[in-house]
C-alpha cells in the first residue's frame, strides 16, 4: 500500500468512528465502577467520596461545507456525509435544506446544519464566516435558471468561495465540474456550452483555483469531473473507473459522484487525491470523448480493449480508488485550444 492509501486510511478511521446504537450509547455514558485498593480507614472515605471521572468522547470530525447543497448532486453530498456521521453545513440560496426524498434518518438530519448561501450574491466576508472552521468544502453549486448564469455560478462563485477557503484556512475544497470541459472540439462540450456557455465558465473556473492554489501547503483542492450524470442508484466504488487527462468517460449516478466528493472531502490533510482532477464514470461505459455522448444517449457499454488512456484509477476502497491519481501540474492552466461561447 502506497504512502497517500496509508495516511488516508489512518486519517479517515481515526475521525470516522462508527455509529453506536442508542443502548450502546447509553451504556457508554455510565461510567464504570472504580477499583480502590483500601490502604487505611482516610483512604476508604476519600474513595468513596471521590467522584468518577466523566467518559471521554471519541473525538468527531470538523463540517463539510456543501454549497448548491438543494441541488440533485449537492443534496446527496449532505446526504452522504451526514450518512457517515459526519457534520454538514448545507448552504443554499433559500437557507433551508430540502431532505425529504433523501432517507434520512431523525439523527442523519440532526447532523445537518442549513444556512443561506448564494455563492452569486454572498459578499466575501460572509462566505468567510460560512465556512469558518470548516474540515473541507463541496462546490456543488451550478448555473439555473433562478440561480444564476454559468459566468456568475461556475465562474465567479467558484472563484469566490475559494478565496474564502484560503482565507479561512479550510484544508480542502472539492470541486464539481464536469467531464470533457478542457476539450472544446468535443461533441460534448459543443453540446453542453449552447447552455448559456457553461463549459468555458466551468473550465476558466477551474483555472482560476488552479492559480490561487499555485504553492500552497496548508490547503488544496480536488477537482472532480463526471460523466454523463443519471439519476439511478449508486453502485459503489468497485463499479467506479477515474481517469486523468480529459479524453475518456461515460456514465455515472449523481449518488456515486456524491459519494466521490464526500470521500474526497474526508481525506483532506492527506495526499489523496491533492491538487488532482479526474474524470469518474462507471467502468463498463467507458469511452473515448469522440464516442462517448452517443453511447451515453443509447445506453451503451463497453468492455476492456476498447479505449485504454493509460491513466485508469479502480480500487476496490476509496483509497485504493484515490491512490496514486497524479497532482496537476502547479498553477498550470487546462483549458484547451477551439472556438468557445
Amino acid at each position: 500500500m502506497s504512502s497517500s492509501a496509508l495516511a488516508f486510511r489512518t486519517v479517515v478511521s481515526s475521525r470516522a468512528p462508527p455509529r453506536r446504537s442508542k443502548t450502546t450509547a447509553r451504556r457508554a455514558a455510565t461510567p464504570s465502577p472504580r477499583v480502590v485498593v483500601v490502604r487505611s480507614s482516610e483512604a476508604q472515605q476519600t474513595a468513596s467520596t471521590e467522584p468518577a471521572p466523566a467518559p471521554v468522547a471519541p473525538p468527531s470530525e470538523k463540517p463539510i461545507v456543501v454549497f448548491g447543497a438543494n441541488g440533485k448532486t449537492g443534496k446527496r453530498c449532505v446526504a452522504h456525509a451526514a450518512k457517515a456521521g459526519v457534520p454538514v453545513v448545507a448552504c443554499t440560496r433559500s437557507g433551508s435544506f430540502a431532505s425529504a426524498d433523501l432517507a434520512m434518518s431523525a439523527d442523519d438530519q440532526k447532523l445537518v446544519t442549513a444556512k443561506a448561501g448564494d455563492v452569486s450574491k454572498a459578499s466575501q466576508a460572509e462566505l468567510e464566516a460560512l465556512v469558518s472552521g470548516a474540515g473541507a468544502i463541496i462546490f456543488a453549486a451550478s448555473a439555473s435558471p433562478g440561480g444564476g448564469s454559468p459566468q456568475d455560478v461556475d465562474k465567479a462563485g467558484l472563484v469566490a468561495v475559494a478565496r474564502a477557503a484560503i482565507a479561512a484556512n479550510v484544508p480542502r475544497l472539492v470541486i464539481v465540474s464536469s467531464g470533457s470541459v478542457s476539450k472544446p472540439l468535443s461533441p460534448v462540450y459543443v453540446f453542453l456550452n449552447f447552455f448559456g456557455g457553461i463549459m468555458r465558465a466551468k473550465i476558466e473556473g477551474e483555472d482560476a483555483v488552479r492559480a490561487l492554489y499555485f504553492n500552497r501547503e496548508d490547503a488544496d483542492y480536488v477537482c472532480v469531473r463526471p460523466g454523463g450524470l443519471t439519476e439511478d442508484p449508486g453502485q459503489g466504488v468497485r463499479a467506479i473507473e477515474l481517469n486523468q487527462g480529459d479524453d475518456k468517460s461515460g456514465r455515472i449516478s449523481r449518488e456515486d459522484v456524491a459519494a466521490i466528493c464526500v470521500e474526497a472531502a474526508r481525506a483532506a490533510g492527506t495526499p489523496a487525491a491533492k491538487n488532482a482532477t479526474f474524470e469518474c464514470y462507471w467502468k463498463d461505459t467507458a469511452k473515448s470523448l469522440g464516442e462517448v455522448g452517443l453511447s451515453n444517449m443509447m445506453g451503451g457499454t463497453s468492455n476492456e480493449a476498447e479505449y485504454v488512456s493509460g491513466k485508469e484509477r479502480r480500487g476496490e476502497s476509496w483509497e485504493e480508488l484515490f491512490d496514486g491519481l497524479e497532482s496537476d501540474a502547479a498553477g498550470v492552466a487546462q483549458q484547451g485550444w477551439g472556438p468557445s461561447l
